[in-house]
């Protein structure tokens, strides 16, 4: 990691919080406008289907937009969310999600989020956050 990048992971132990610690969601890569997400997945975590839940993939959505919009130096509040869910996800391995600003406003931020399972996309997000400044 370089020297810039460094503040911006320090800032995101935010997204350290007691959900998504829960869910073993981890931070493994950000930059300004930009975070990348992972999960390891289980059983555990799966719907009567045997595929991942889709609750799991919104809160990897929801946890990528918002530590992108965190890497701008801002917390962010949830303020609208939509998920297209594009593939199942299966109970082995990671989902990984990567996160990207659309649009910083001044008091909403656009971010949209993609969550990768073994490299297919499996779900496309777009988020509004509300920001205070």
């Amino acid at each position: 990691m370089t020297a810039n990048k460094e503040p911006v992971m320090k800032f995101l132990k935010k997204v350290n919080c007691p959900f998504n610690n829960k869910l073993g969601i981890k931070v493994i890569e950000a930059e300004k406008g930009r975070a990348v997400i992972e999960l390891e997945v289980n059983k555990d975590l799966s719907n009567n289907y045997g595929i991942i839940h889709g609750g799991v993939t919104a809160s990897l959505c929801d946890t990528a937009m918002g530590a992108t919009v965190m890497t701008l130096g801002i917390n962010p509040m949830t303020v609208e969310m939509k998920v297209n869910y594009l593939s199942p996800g299966g109970t082995d391995g990671k989902l990984i999600a990567i996160g990207k600003i659309v649009k910083n406003g001044r008091t909403l931020v656009i971010a949209e989020s993609e969550v990768y399972y073994k490299d297919k996309m499996i779900a496309k997000s777009l988020g509004t956050y509300f920001v205070e400044r």
